[in-house]
């Protein structure tokens, strides 16, 4: 791989601008941490423990959205959790004194990158590197280490600003990452994607790149979107079809049905779901459609079918739970899958954020599999051959 690793570079006394990916779930304006804010915390401690100065930009949420939050509690569970001096920082004031006045093993949070103005805008490294905020750091710096796979599929100012402006380097976490994508890539056959979720419109593009380019051999379809792919069949599901209008899911359904044709042969699509009727988990054929009762989970021959599927795999990608795995109910089809990835001796690389929930909600241990990403899009987007504009600009 053509980058330079921080994890071998000597960074005593060196100001490190690190980017990590801190987003979490916020619940009444309180933030739940997550796996990702434990993780880049672990990052941090590790530099800092070798005398490093950091300097630590992150996002949470998005403009308009009740999660665009300050990372004021972000940077207090650091401190918790690391026990390390952890200093806060707005963008207002004086940024340069603050980052002078650090000492060895100490860290500056930056608050949320998403409250600069045109930390968003979709532009090249060279271009972000002229704004005012990335000079006036970079030149306060000696490194810019890039530590989340999540954000790399963003050509935003704070992924990609600092590499024409600063010697760039892969992190701890982000390492990690990548020696995983390319021990999965040295798999060539019997190759299967578990897909499943309720963001359709990405998705779709995704899998249909994967299979183009030969990456996945067999596709096993849960979530919304294995109803969509029906749905663009011509089965109608009754109580849900008002949903998927409602979300302008509908779209999306020409995009569907030519991917089922040209791919039919790959793409396992569920031949039951369990609906809640009189209060209990009922499971009902595709040919027993529509139905009066929403659609939550695959059914029970599914999960045979599935778990057929998965007992012959060499290497496994689950992205994405198989229904609303959030309701005790409806938690079997997620748990039985991921249970069967857990038990069987192909490579599993898991990834998206509700995955990380869904483990951690139904006790399955995410050392039972070869690798958990902690990216969603991005995952999907580098396994589909895209290339991502964070970790091009690490290569320059």
């Amino acid at each position: 791989m053509p980058y330079r690793f921080i994890s071998k570079e000597d960074v005593q006394g060196k100001t490190i601008v690190i980017r990590v990916d801190f987003n979490t779930n916020v619940v009444g304006g309180k933030i739940v941490p997550g796996a990702r804010l434990r993780e880049h915390s672990n990052t941090l401690k590790e530099l800092a423990s070798k005398g490093a100065k950091l300097i630590v930009l992150a996002h949470q949420g998005r403009k308009g959205d009740k999660d665009f939050i300050s990372l004021k509690q972000h940077a207090e569970f650091v401190a918790s959790h690391t026990s390390l001096t952890v200093k806060f920082s707005s963008w207002e004031g004086n940024i340069v004194e603050k980052i002078k006045g650090l000492h060895e093993g100490e860290i500056l949070i930056m608050d949320n990158t998403r409250f600069n103005d045109g930390e968003n805008e979709d532009k090249s490294a060279v271009e972000h590197s002229k704004s005012s905020w990335v000079k006036e750091i970079a030149n306060n710096a000696d490194f810019f280490v890039l530590d989340a796979l999540s954000v790399a599929h963003r050509a935003h100012a704070s992924v990609i600003g600092f590499a024409p402006l600063l010697p760039s380097y892969v992190g701890i976490l982000l390492e990690k990452e990548l020696n995983a994508l390319q021990k999965l890539q040295g798999f060539k056959q019997d190759r299967v994607l578990v897909l499943g979720g309720a963001k359709p419109g990405d998705s779709i593009k995704l899998l249909g790149k994967m299979l183009e380019e030969g990456s996945v051999d067999s596709a096993l379809i849960g979530g919304l979107f294995a109803e969509l792919f029906w749905k663009s069949l011509g089965k109608n599901f009754g109580a849900k079809d008002s949903f998927l209008k409602e979300k302008g899911f509908i779209e999306l359904l020409p995009q569907f049905k030519q991917l089922f044709s040209k791919y039919e042969e790959k793409i396992s699509l569920p031949l039951d779901f369990a609906v809640e009727e009189n209060k209990s988990r009922k499971n009902i054929s595709i040919d027993a459609l529509p139905t009066q009762n929403p659609t939550m989970d695959i059914g029970n021959k599914t999960i045979d079918l599935f778990k057929e599927k998965i007992a012959e795999a060499e290497a496994i990608v689950f992205n994405g739970p198989m229904g609303v795995y959030e309701r005790e109910l409806f938690q079997k089809g997620t748990r039985e899958i991921l249970t069967a990835i857990a038990e069987s001796k192909a490579f599993s690389l898991l990834g998206g954020g509700d995955t990380e929930t869904a483990l951690e909600k139904l006790a399955i241990p995410a050392e039972k599999f070869s690798h958990v990403s902690l990216a969603g899009k991005a995952l999907l987007a580098y396994l589909s051959g895209k290339e991502l504009p964070g970790l091009i600009a690490l290569e320059q």
